[in-house]
């Protein structure tokens, strides 16, 4: 059960919150839209997230502080690209009360090339591929170890301007695992779906929604793990973006409770 816990914590960092020009975070559905090219933008994100679950009779918790440094820029009309480092402020696994567990320190880096295929119907559509680099510590359970791979379709749909929107998108993940027990216990391909909605309410202040559902790597349980979020993002002024949501986990391999918030500059 460690070894798995440790894989989750690695796949948990690897598919942290991102988003992009048009929808950005808090939502984790990501949006059709790439910066500009000549232009910059960099978020500053940072979750807090509680888990609680009780089996055998035991009780186990788990408190994780998390942050994410992301920086996009355009690399050609419609086509982008980003890198995002994610770093694990700190993580504590209780159970019964009793520290178990604990890990702290740099996760694995991802590198994603968006490029915005069409628009078809009023209806944009755009690929994602992402590289995972091993940067973080895998005997901290912060890293695969492994080079990883995973693609995303996106598809984006507007209303009045911009002043509403629907984005949705389909993943898949690949996972090359460094040890046979890994191997054994967890799944090597996972899919995930997710859509989500945003509303302009007053000048510059949008209300968002999301709900996603995603394969669980660990092969001991078919449950998905399902989630809603609900938040507002600020458009301050032409640079400067703030945002704000509460992710509750729907089904039991997802957190119980995540607070998200962060900042986006734009230049």
């Amino acid at each position: 059960m460690a070894v798995l816990r440790t894989t989750t914590i690695a796949l948990s960092l690897s598919m942290i919150i991102a988003g992009s020009a048009l929808a950005g975070p808090p939502l984790a559905t990501d949006d059709t839209g790439t910066v500009e090219v000549g232009k910059i933008e960099i978020e500053l994100n940072g979750s807090y997230s509680d888990d609680s679950e009780t089996a055998f009779g035991v009780t186990t918790r788990c408190n994780r502080s998390a942050a994410e440094l992301k920086v996009a820029t355009g690399l050609y009309k419609n086509l982008g690209i980003s890198v995002a480092l994610p770093y694990n402020i700190s993580e504590r696994v209780r159970e019964d009360d009793q520290l178990v567990g604990r890990s702290d320190g740099l996760g694995d880096m991802t590198l994603e090339i968006k490029y915005a295929l069409a628009d078809l119907a009023g209806i944009s559509f755009a690929i994602k591929p992402t590289v995972i680099i091993p940067t973080g510590r895998y005997s901290a359970g912060l890293s695969e170890g492994r080079w990883q791979f995973s693609g995303t379709l996106i598809a984006t749909r507007e209303f009045e301007d911009g002043r509403y929107a629907l984005h949705a998108n389909l993943g898949y993940q690949h996972h090359d695992y460094r040890t046979a027990e890994l191997r054994e216990g967890t799944r090597s391909d996972i899919w995930s779906g997710s859509l989500a909605g945003e509303m302009e309410v007053a000048k510059g202040l949008f209300a968002v929604a999301d709900f996603g559902l995603a394969g669980t790597a660990d092969k001991s349980t078919s449950q998905l793990s399902a989630c809603a979020l609900t938040g507002i993002r600020y458009e301050i002024n032409d640079h400067l973006d703030v945002n704000v949501g509460v992710k509750l986990g729907l089904t039991r391999p997802e957190d119980d409770l995540t607070a998200i918030y962060g900042i986006v500059l734009k230049y």
